[in-house]
Formats: C-alpha cells, structure tokens, sequence
C-alpha cells in the first residue's frame, strides 16, 4: 500500500488529560519537544514561545487524546448532493447538541433499500466537548500565529494506520482478519487500544494502568485485563472468532513475549517496538531510547498525513485558519500575476530584442546601398549625366502634378452624378486659397487646405414642387459624395430655405415677394482634396 505524504516538517500537538505533549515531525524523525501541564503558568505564552522558537513556526495539526470522546454510528438516508452537508448537519446537532466540535466520518457499509424502509449510508458521528485545554491550545496557537492544518481524533487518525500494521503483518497469512486490536500505551500512564472492522474505526478505549513495566507480570496482567473488556465489548460489534482478529501491541521485546503468552483469545499475535512498528510503516522516527510508548508513533503518522480521515469543526479553528488561507490565497495570486507579468515583459524584451537586430540589419543595408549610390553617382558624373538636377526636375513636376487639377475625371464624376434628369447651368472651379483674414478667424484652415473648389449652379422653374426639388438636390448630394469619397459635398443653397428664430418663421430665397414668379436655383458645392 503506498503512502502518500504532505508536509514532511510540522508539529503536532497532541491534547491529553493532563497536559499537552509538543512533538516535532522532520525529515530524520520525531522527537518529543515539551510537555506542558495544563495547570502550568502563562500556559498559552510559554507555548506558543515553543512554537515560535523551538519548533520553528511551522504548522502546526492537533490530535485529541482525552478519555472524553463521544461517538455514535447513525444511519443517514441517502439524499441529493445538495443536501446531504445540511441533513448530517443536522443529524450531528441532534445527536450531540452539548458538543460544539463535531464531525461525521463516512463507513464503506451501506444499508439496502427494502419494502420498510429506503436506502442509507452508514456514518460515525463523533464529538469532543469545547474543553479548557481545548480552549487554551488553540489561544496558543494563535498568540503563535502558526497556521492550523487540522484538528482531528487520535483513535480515528490511527485507524488508517492500523490497517497498514494489520495489512504487513498477516501479508503471508492465507486470509485476512476482519477485526484488528491496537494496543499501545501513552506517556501519561493511559492503555489506548483501538479496534478497527475491515480498516475502519469501530471501537476505542482508553484505561489507566500501572505506569511502568518494570515489573512485567504486573503490566502484561493489566493489559490482558483490559484487552479482555475490549473483546467483550466487541461481541456486541458482531464479534465472532470465525471473522479472524489480529492484535497489534506496542512493548519492550521481553513483555511482548510475555503478553503473547498470556492472551488466549484466539487470534494473530505481534509484539513490535516502537521503531518496529515505525520501519513497518515506512516513516522515519529517529533514535528513541523508549521503546514502548505508542503516541509518538501516533504523532508521527498524524504529522505527515495528506489529509485528516475526519478534520473535526469547530468555529475556533476557522477564526485562526480563514485568514491565513485567504492571505495564501492572496499571495498566490499576486505570485501568479507577477510571473504572468514577468512572461509578458520577456516575451515583449525578445521581440524588441529582434527589432533591434533587423534594425541594425537594415542600418547596415543601408550604409552599403548609400555607399555604392555615391559611386553610381560619381560615375554618372563622370559621364556627364547630372543626377542631382534630373532628381530635382523629377521633384518639381511631383510638386506640379500634385497640385494639378484633373478637370477631366471632375467633370466625367459630376456627368454621372447628374444622370440623365438634371442639367447644370454653370459649374465654377477655382483654386481654393483662404485668404489670410479665415486663416486667422478658423486656425483648422492653415493645416487642412483643399486643391480647389468647384460650384454647380442649377435653375428650376417656379412652377417646381419646392419639397420635391429640395430633395433632388440632396439625392445628387449623396450621388456625388460616393462618386469623391475624398471630397466635401455641401448644399450650399437650396431652392428655398427657411430659417427659424424663436416662434417666427422667416422665408429666404428666391421669392422676396409672394406676388413675384421667378425661377429657383440650387447650388452644390465640391470642394476637395486635402494637400
């Protein structure tokens, strides 16, 4: 079974009756950094003074490993994805209403639909009360400001653990146990015995019993005692001896040997030291000069997990987590876009950089072609061929024809535009030079000069329907605007125009007087193009 790890260095704070035990997870092992009683002095300064200095300030994840530990295996019915977080919320409130920190662990056992009732999955609800060293562990984390990987249960973290004891012990066996029995004892005196049903968490215990082993009768006595209302226990789990058990024990070489001898329960028996148990895993523990207790192996493990099996909530992590995770998100962020910028600004330095080689190319190509022009130049001389003069000539018939009116194409676009039912009675082209008087009054004048202007005068008759007349003229307008797109067509002059002022109209045009018939007549304007 391989493992997979995430930070390989942090450290672990494992909640205990009596005090809390500080363990540092490295590269080279594990080691116990301080044991600090709950009852101690400026508990949560000289903590957090440990994790800041003796343990680097690195994450930090917290394991609780207090006798009061509330668990209850509920069936939840199975529901949308979208509601399944609300019913279990739900569900955990109503099963632990006294308990703040809670959590649901999902089990692999599913419950059937049947004629009496729907189909469920299986779940352990799990509680732990909102302590004082609960309480006081998460202050000191804070005063250490050390960001929280997670908060979980010790006998539910290890039961993954326990699965890979079981799984490399009985590798050889022809079948596998379905009930596996961890025992180990604490540095506080406790017996921890966890029991798992096919690799997940089914029951835990944790019992006082003499501190030591120096008298080994006494301990293996104890122990045995204590494993035995373990297996009572489990008959009433579905316990029976054709299922296979494997138990596990944490000890000195010599009482392992001894506690084998006195167990009679059917089952398969390992002793295994601490660093036994350790190599088995896979994970590095270091020198340890004891070798019977079992919670630094617990710390170890807990330390470089990917991700806790069942992270308990509560409202005290989230206040000391939420910040940080949204400063890491922040920072990722501005990572992200600063190398984005980074790529962008090479990527544009590169294509600069290639500007500037062609441009020194060119330059270069250029130097040559002035160098044999000059010679072109010379021999043309020598010949009697003066290039200079034939380039300025060249230069004013440019200037000259720029300058040109092409009256041709003007009178051939205004045919076109005219068609067959509008005659003009005079068109005037003229040169158009503003005199000095509009270059003052219109400054845009003096930079926007057009080469000439040209006027088109038409005559109606007075019997001619004004309205209708009017728009032939803007209809020839637009004719003329698309024949000289570069060109400016105005309506100078319709054949009667109204102006308004304020509520009185007044009428100028042709007709000064009603009682007076006279022709109209329309002017165009074309003027155009820009110098």
């Amino acid at each position: 079974m391989s493992l997979s790890f995430f930070t390989p260095t942090q450290t672990v704070l494992l909640i205990a009756d009596e005090a809390l035990y500080i363990y540092a997870t490295s590269y080279k092992g594990v080691r116990l950094v301080e044991t600090v009683p709950w009852a101690a002095e400026n508990f949560e300064k000289n903590v957090s003074t440990i994790l800041t200095k003796d343990c680097g300030n690195k994450p930090v994840v917290i394991v609780n490993d207090m006798v009061e530990q509330h668990y209850r295996k509920e069936r939840v019915p199975v529901v949308s994805a979208m509601d399944k977080a609300n019913v279990l919320q739900r569900k955990l409130v109503v099963a632990f209403p006294n308990y703040p920190i809670r959590a649901a662990l999902p089990l692999k056992e599913k419950v059937a639909k049947t004629d009496k009732g729907g189909a469920a999955s299986i779940y352990i609800f799990a509680a732990v009360p909102n302590s004082e060293p609960f309480v006081k562990t998460m202050g000191a984390a804070r005063a250490a400001l050390v960001p929280i990987v997670g908060f979980g249960l010790l006998p539910v973290e290890a039961s993954d653990m326990v699965k890979v004891l079981a799984a490399k012990i009985s590798r050889k066996a022809k079948s596998k146990s379905t009930w596996t029995v961890f025992i180990g004892q604490h540095h506080n005196g406790g017996l921890r015995q966890i029991v798992t049903r096919n690799g997940e968490i089914a029951l835990t215990r944790m019992t006082p019993i003499v501190d030591k082993d120096v008298d080994p009768e006494q301990w293996v006595g104890e122990v045995n005692q204590e494993f035995k209302a373990t297996m009572s226990y489990l008959s009433r789990f579905g316990y029976a001896e054709d299922d296979g058990l494997d138990v596990i024990a944490v000890t000195n070489p010599a009482t392992g040997e001894l506690l084998e001898n006195t167990i009679d329960t059917p089952c398969n028996f390992k002793a295994l030291t601490v660093v036994e148990a350790a190599q088995l895993l896979g994970i590095p523990l270091g020198r340890q000069d004891d070798l019977r207790h079992a919670d630094i192996l617990h710390a170890a493990w807990v330390g470089r997990k990917r991700a806790m099996l069942l992270p308990m909530k509560a409202k005290e992590i989230d206040a000391i987590s939420r910040p940080r995770r949204a400063a890491v998100a922040a920072s990722a962020l501005l990572i992200l876009g600063a190398g984005f910028l980074g790529y962008q600004m090479l990527d544009q330095y590169q294509d600069v950089s290639m500007l500037h080689e062609d441009l020194d190319e060119a330059n270069q190509r250029k130097a040559q072609l002035d160098v044999q022009y000059q010679i072109e130049i010379k021999r043309k001389e020598e010949l009697g061929f003066d290039v200079r003069l034939v380039q300025s000539s060249l230069s004013v018939h440019e200037e000259l024809e720029k300058e040109n009116i092409k009256t041709l194409s003007l009178f051939n676009g205004i045919g076109h535009a005219l068609g067959r039912d509008l005659r003009l009675d005079q068109i005037i082209v003229t040169k158009d030079k503003p005199d000095l008087a509009e270059k003052i009054l219109n400054p845009a004048e003096m930079f926007s000069q057009s080469l000439y202007q040209a006027k088109m005068h038409m005559t109606y008759p007075s019997t001619t329907n004004i309205d209708k007349g009017n728009q032939e003229v803007r209809d020839l307008r637009d004719r003329l605007q698309v024949t000289f797109p570069a060109h400016t067509i105005e309506v100078t002059k319709f054949l009667k125009d109204y102006e308004y002022t304020e509520q009185i109209v007044v009428e100028t045009g042709d007709l000064g007087k009603n009682d007076v018939a006279q022709d109209f007549v329309a002017e165009v304007s074309i003027k155009g193009p820009q110098l």
